[in-house]
């Protein structure tokens, strides 16, 4: 849970999970620990938390929260994001992240949405329905993660890749990384070296690349599209 656009902790929640044979096995069930941002909490940040300044004004800084050197791999939905929240609190550890949203892109492209509930509605109905609606509840989220993950393995392990075990999940993620379609926008959904085909999704591409904001991984399958011509 963030709070702001410099995006700040109000509530931690974390899970331990083993990656054995394809299997999601949970270690340790979800637990979460509020924490005081240090400023004040913005409306929209209290619109999908329900966090408010006083639920977390006893609570210690979000400066205290340290993430064990022991940790090698983290594992979240836009995993990028929650690690530079870490880094705001001043965490200098920095694991190697698996990013669920990544590989979720990757294995369907075509999907409407690639969001953390529209996965779990996509892959888990019944338990969408019962339970979304505590979605950006920390430990909810967390719970959500670990379906969606192993739901992603299997249809992973089912297109011919191959995850056994962290470091494999780790590896695949890491090729995931690198889109081969767009998710947003006017092309969205379209394969990238199909738009690299033609006049002009060649200058869609282009444009794209001078943007500030760009992804450098959207940027890197760009890029080696419009060198595979």
């Amino acid at each position: 849970m963030i709070s702001g656009f410099e995006p700040q902790m109000t509530e931690a929640a974390y899970s331990i999970v083993e990656i054995n044979d394809g299997k999601v096995f949970v270690l340790q069930a979800p637990r979460a620990k509020r924490f005081n941002p240090l400023k004040e909490i913005s409306l929209g940040s209290m619109a999908v938390s329900h966090i408010c300044n006083e639920d977390v004004a006893d609570e210690p800084p979000h400066t205290d929260f340290r993430l064990p050197d022991s940790v090698e791999y983290l594992i979240g939905h836009n995993i990028d994001f929650d690690m530079a929240v870490l880094k705001n609190a001043g965490v200098t550890h920095i694991p190697s992240l698996i990013c669920t949203n990544a590989m979720a892109n990757f294995l369907l492209p075509t999907l409407e949405s690639h969001k953390l509930v529209s996965l779990l509605y996509h892959f888990h109905r019944d338990i969408a329905r019962a339970q979304a609606k505590n979605a950006h509840a920390a430990i909810a989220d967390i719970y959500f993660t670990e379906l969606v993950l192993g739901s992603l393995i299997d249809l992973a392990n089912n297109q011919g890749h191959v995850i056994n075990d962290v470091d494999s999940l780790y590896e695949f993620s890491q090729i995931a990384r690198i889109p081969t379609h767009l998710s947003f926008g006017k092309h969205k959904g379209e394969a990238i070296a199909d738009l690299a085909a033609s006049s002009e999704g060649v200058g869609y591409i282009k444009w794209l690349l001078k943007q500030d904001s760009v992804d450098p991984y959207l940027a890197q399958a760009c890029q080696q599209a419009l060198e595979s011509l």
